[in-house]
């Protein structure tokens, strides 16, 4: 296996899933207050989403190991928007609860 072999085979679907799984990891543990709306290059994540879910859903002509490194990737970045936004959404209600109960 050439050197070049071995980066896109190994190290690319290596580093999106550990990217993806420190985002995922990110979404549990990062304050909620901190969560925000993707800007600039962060939108990048829904480009790696929409690709990586479509391959893996569709890519019928992909090797297995592809599709299911790309399946995971897709996984674990839906995954972690959906904590952060659960996560942003209660936090937000807590804080006007809060906020109602001192003014009331």
């Amino acid at each position: 296996m050439s050197p070049w072999e071995f980066v896109t085979d190994v190290g690319v679907p290596l580093f999106f899933v550990v990217g993806a799984a420190v985002t995922a990891v990110g979404a549990f543990t990062d304050p909620p207050q901190d969560f925000s709306w993707p800007r600039g290059w962060e939108w990048a994540w829904v480009g790696v989403w929409v690709m990586a879910s479509g391959e893996a859903a569709f890519g019928t002509d992909r090797p297995w190991f592809e599709r299911a490194w790309k399946g995971a990737v897709a996984l674990l970045v839906a995954v972690a928007f959906v904590v952060a936004v659960w996560r942003r959404w209660r936090w937000r209600t807590r804080a006007r609860g809060t906020d109602a109960g001192a003014a009331g």
